[in-house]
């Protein structure tokens, strides 16, 4: 086979993998690269099939060079970000199989069952870290993409200087880190149905107090989700705003008012845990005033408008 006929099967299976509205102009682009590296590799003498055919295999496979031809479209998740990302999932899921797995070999009785009901709960259970992280990241990508593809680059000392900018990937697992705690306080809440076989002691050290799930508890759920529904806000957007620097104090002062009077009641039937609990909701709440006070120090100022003449 001829060398320009080598290209031309070659232009033509890379094109197939392009939207059709742009094949016309890469085939023309890339038919006319390679023909000119082939010149270049012979030089004043004719090109071989040989060279055609080695000049092609070091180019890459049809469907990798259409890649970099293909438009950049809706990605989740940066190349640049990708091994941190997977990274994190993987240890999320590690962790889960490290703290359940162990318990399968414990007592007595078919291991077997006892590891075949492991894989059906907390072994492929383990597998909803990656998920959330994903569904956050989906969230994030799908109108911060566009923010970003508008902005203007910076450098790095410049962009220090930004208070406001975050980090994406540890705002989704700061995120996903949240939503994990919320799920084991209220497995905690429920301790004795979700994990039957521990001791009746410790069932007992935890038993909350049924004025307080009655009447002080429930009012967390509605502060975890305005928390969450800021923060994924923030996630979007990319940065902090005025308006979610103020949800935040907002949900500070709601959590320290929350905190003061959860402290003012018993949390736990045991003395014992009730006094420690409340010893530990004085230090929530004074990392709550932190928080509050540094949310406040970095408010954006309103700039008054220019008085008309």
């Amino acid at each position: 086979m001829k060398p320009d006929a080598l290209i031309e099967s070659y232009v033509a299976d890379v094109v197939r993998h392009l939207p059709r509205r742009q094949r016309a102009d890469v085939a023309f682009e890339l038919r006319s690269l390679l023909a000119d590296e082939l010149e270049g590799r012979a030089g004043d003498a004719e090109p071989t099939a040989a060279d055609a055919l080695d000049l092609l295999a070091g180019f890459g496979r049809p469907a990798d060079v259409a890649d970099r031809y293909r438009p950049a479209g809706f990605t989740i998740i940066r190349p640049a970000e990708a091994p941190r990302f997977a990274l994190i999932a993987l240890i999320g899921v590690a962790l889960q199989w490290i703290g359940t797995l162990p318990a399968v070999f414990v007592g007595e009785g078919d291991w077997l069952n006892r590891l075949a009901q492991w894989w059906l709960s907390w072994g492929l259970g383990a597998f909803w870290w990656p998920g959330i992280l994903v569904s956050l990241s989906i969230v994030a990508a799908l109108v911060g993409s566009r923010r970003d593809s508008t902005a203007e680059w910076t450098p790095r000392e410049a962009a220090a200087l930004d208070r406001d900018r975050i980090s994406r990937p540890l705002y989704v697992l700061a995120i996903a880190g949240g939503l994990v705690g919320v799920a084991v306080l209220l497995a905690v809440v429920s301790l004795e149905s979700v994990l039957p076989g521990l001791p009746r002691p410790l069932l007992d050290a935890f038993e909350f107090d049924a004025g307080f799930l009655s009447t002080r508890a429930p009012w967390a759920l509605a502060l975890w989700a305005a928390s969450f529904a800021g923060l994924i806000a923030v996630l979007v957007a990319g940065r902090w705003s005025r308006g979610t620097r103020i949800l935040a104090i907002a949900v500070d002062a709601g959590w320290l008012a929350l905190l003061i009077w959860w402290a003012t009641g018993p949390v736990f039937v045991s003395p014992l845990a009730d006094s420690v609990t409340r010893g530990c909701l004085l230090l929530v709440a004074a990392f709550v005033v932190w928080d509050a006070v540094a949310s406040a120090r970095r408010l954006p100022r309103r700039i008054p408008a220019p008085a008309v003449p």
